[in-house]
């Protein structure tokens, strides 16, 4: 669990260090980031963590929905930051220091990063037969993986949007640091809910695996293909796409 919560930790980092330095040239390049890491996604939840699922719950497929639903929900609130969407009006509210922080956006990906991070705290799951993980922390890399791609151009975008609101340096990262920690708030939440001695806590891997395969299932979907630039699927795009692929085959 500590593992896994300082690789997102460090994701969150080197995203908001890239929105720091990397300015206008890396945004350029965010349709081949989005590509490269939404392929990769789709990859690991077909091939991996739908069939562990069907496994664990029969009716993984309700809670699917339930999370690509609640994704949906979020997203009214974050304004699509989880995929790589920034909508900002820099400075247009007139607030200054703490008022100016989009505290809807924040608390939104706050919840969706906590969420998405719960199943990595189940400790000695099995997986369709096999068992994968990291050696001595039991944790799933296959979704530790999928998560820290995604986390970089979530935290880029944010930390961009904490820029453009004119958020002091200081306060936007620890507010990113605030954000990098909540996948740890979350396997600590649910390492408490399923040693609960109650009949359901036992349901919760399966319920918990299912929503989040939901929710990255609308958000890699979406990263691969929104219209952030005009629908076009050109050749570096299609690389990147097969490349985040291959990668989701060779790590099984």
């Amino acid at each position: 669990m500590w593992l896994a919560s300082f690789v997102l930790l460090g994701a969150v980092w080197v995203g908001a260090l890239l929105a720091e330095g990397g300015k206008g040239a890396l945004k350029r390049q965010m349709a081949i980031v989005s590509a490269f890491g939404g392929s990769f996604i789709v990859g690991m939840l077909f091939l991996h963590l739908i069939p562990e699922m069907y496994h664990l719950t029969a009716a993984a497929g309700y809670w699917v929905l339930a999370g690509f639903l609640i994704q949906g929900t979020l997203e009214y609130a974050s304004q699509g930051v989880e995929h790589g969407h920034m909508h900002v009006h820099p400075h247009a509210s007139g607030k200054s220091g703490w008022r100016a922080v989009p505290w809807a956006i924040f608390g939104s990906l706050c919840l969706h990063a906590l969420v998405e991070a719960m199943p990595l705290a189940h400790e000695g799951h099995s997986h369709a037969g096999h068992t994968h993980g990291l050696p001595a922390h039991d944790v799933d890399f296959n979704l530790l993986t999928g998560l820290a791609l995604h986390h970089i151009p979530v935290a880029l975008v944010l930390m961009g949007l904490l820029q453009a609101a004119g958020v002091p340096a200081l306060r936007r990262w620890l507010l990113i640091t605030v954000f990098g920690t909540m996948p740890l708030l979350g396997m600590g939440v649910f390492e408490v809910l399923v040693h609960a001695p109650y009949a359901w806590a036992a349901l919760l891997p399966g319920i918990a695996g299912s929503i989040v395969i939901g929710i990255l299932l609308h958000i890699s979907t979406t990263m691969l293909f929104e219209s952030a630039d005009g629908h076009s699927f050109n050749v570096r795009k299609l690389a990147a796409t097969l490349a985040g692929l291959a990668l989701a085959i060779v790590t099984l």
